[in-house]
Order: structure tokens, then sequence, then C-alpha cells
């Protein structure tokens, strides 16, 4: 897939899933990707209202010991762990940027618990910055699409993807790609019988898979 059809695909699947990025506050992204590592959503989003009522701030979360967050972010995994990172990154946060989450990437990295993945969903829910946050969802995609080799790693997933779409897509590339992942392009059974954007994938199995699907083979 080239840069024409990865933006083409992009695209169309925007508007079938009418993608739209809302701006939230730096604060709450940061917390949400924090505790999103290896954690589903359905337990992230839970976990992260329970803390941020108690904490709103860095200030408040930097007093609070970590057995009480520990308490308000269970069951996320690694809550333990979790649990520490968050009081460090607001402490940096307090001592080293006012108070403020950075809007930098470089800067955000900085702050224990963000790798690549976090820092690019601060830049994009946060700040309105085109970057592309890649979980396992956009990677697979990504891969079976013939953007990025079987095996890359997500860090460098990103530096191609960001190469190759324009500012006004890679915005929503993130968002795009996680709902089509979760919608059509599964890890087990991919449904590529019901595939938008079927002709610009480079997966070997998609005929395999749209037939067997469909019900055209037995």
């Amino acid at each position: 897939m080239d840069k024409k059809e990865l933006s083409k695909a992009i695209e169309i699947l925007r508007k079938r899933y009418n993608v739209k990025i809302r701006r939230e506050k730096p604060f709450e992204i940061l917390v949400h990707g924090i505790l999103s590592t290896r954690t589903k959503d359905t337990t992230t989003f839970p976990a992260q209202k329970r803390l941020l009522r108690a904490a709103g701030t860095p200030y408040k979360l930097a007093l609070m010991k970590d057995k009480e967050i520990e308490k308000l972010i269970y069951p996320v995994g690694f809550y333990k762990t979790k649990a520490k990172l968050l009081k460090r990154s607001c402490a940096m946060l307090i001592d080293d940027f006012g108070g403020k989450v950075p809007s930098d990437k470089k800067d955000l990295m900085k702050l224990p618990g963000v790798g690549h993945k976090v820092a690019a969903l601060v830049l994009v829910w946060a700040f309105g910055l085109p970057y592309i946050p890649v979980d396992t969802h956009v990677n697979r995609v990504s891969k079976r699409w013939g953007v990025v080799g079987e095996r890359e790693k997500p860090e460098r997933t990103e530096e191609i993807l960001e190469s190759m779409l324009p500012d006004r897509l890679k915005i929503i590339a993130n968002h795009t790609l996680v709902m089509f992942g979760r919608d059509i392009c599964k890890p087990v059974r991919p449904m590529c019988y019901r595939c938008p954007v079927y002709s610009y994938c480079a997966y070997k199995k998609k005929e395999y898979y749209r037939r067997i699907e469909s019900g055209k083979l037995l």
C-alpha cells in the first residue's frame, strides 16, 4: 500500500465510522494513557474516573499514598506499578513543568510510564497535534495492509505511518484504525467479506477469510 492508497483507505474508514477528535484535558489523557497499558478500555475508564474524582490535579495525586491510588485503580493491569508511576509523573510535572502537562513529545516521554504510544495519545487528544498512537489494532492493520513489515515494532510503525500520511489524517488515524480493527479487521477471523478497503489490502489470507466468512468455502 503506497501513500495515496493509505490516505484513501483512512478517508474511507473515517467516513464509515464518522470519526471526530474532541479535545480533552491534558492531565486526564495522561492518566488514562498510563493506566491503559496492557489494560482494556472497559477496565481503564472506570479506574480513571475513580482516580480523577479523588485527585483531579497533579498536586492532589502527588499527595496520595500508594495504597490509596492502588485501591482506586484496581483492577487495571500492574496496578501497583502504575500507582508508583502516576505519583512519580505528577512529582515531575510539578517540579519540571509547573504542574502542567507538556505539549512536546520529548518532554512527555521523560515522564515515568510514558512511552511513544502514551505521548502520542496526549498530543492528539489533549492538544490536537498530528501524531499517531500505535496500539495493537493500529499495528495489526498496518501489517495486514502491507504498510509495514510483519516484524515491525509499534515505534517503527508509528514512524512509517507518520511519514506517509498528511497532518489532517494523522490526527484521526489511531481512532479510525482502532474502530476498524475492532469491527472488521479483528485479530482472529477478520471479516474480510465486509471490508470497505478490501481492494487496497495486501493481507495474504484476505481471499480465504472473504470466502470462508461469506459461506463460499467449505
